[in-house]
């Protein structure tokens, strides 16, 4: 079966508009009962370096794209009931402890029902980014639970930011 994309309408023209989170859960969760992908604008910095404030995501329903360690999830909290994408950094019994990839602390444990769908994609200034989503993905979630990953950020040479952001442009 292949899922086909979703975009609302007015996507289609270039024109930008805004919705509410509220409005976005409820958006992503009909065009996941289409069995449809999901793309829209990001706005935010608790996923940088690997998904940037203005990328566009795009999302799968979770029944094609198994929730795993890493992985990069769309969820709503449910203390604050607001839309947030962030990275699987541990699975304890039936729950998911998420966290930023840009962040000090995990959100906390979300159970399945509180995560929406998975990140399959990114585009920055129209062209596909891949780092964070393949394998090193596992690397960078063992890095983020450690509470290592803004200590390795800091710390990497300014050559090998380079080369990893050519690599993230491929």
């Amino acid at each position: 079966m292949r899922l086909e994309e979703f975009e609302p309408d007015l996507c289609k023209n270039e024109q930008e508009f805004s919705i509410s989170g509220l409005d976005t859960i409820e958006l992503i969760k009909f065009a996941f009962a289409k069995d449809a992908l999901f793309r829209f604008k990001v706005k935010g910095f608790s996923m940088s370096p690997f998904i940037r404030d203005g990328d566009i995501v795009k999302l799968s329903p979770v029944s094609h794209y198994p929730i795993s360690f890493g992985r990069s999830v769309a969820c709503v909290c449910p203390a604050h009931n607001r839309l947030m994408i962030h990275r699987v950094i541990s699975k304890k019994k039936e729950h998911y402890l998420i966290k930023g990839d840009n962040c000090f602390a995990p959100d906390g444990l979300m159970s399945k029902e509180d995560i929406l769908g998975c990140v399959i994609g990114i585009e920055r200034k129209n062209k596909a980014v891949f780092f964070g989503l393949g394998p090193e993905r596992i690397i960078i979630a063992f890095l983020s639970r450690k509470g290592l990953l803004l200590l390795v950020k800091q710390l990497i040479p300014e050559s090998l930011r380079k080369l990893i952001k050519c690599r993230m442009l491929l």
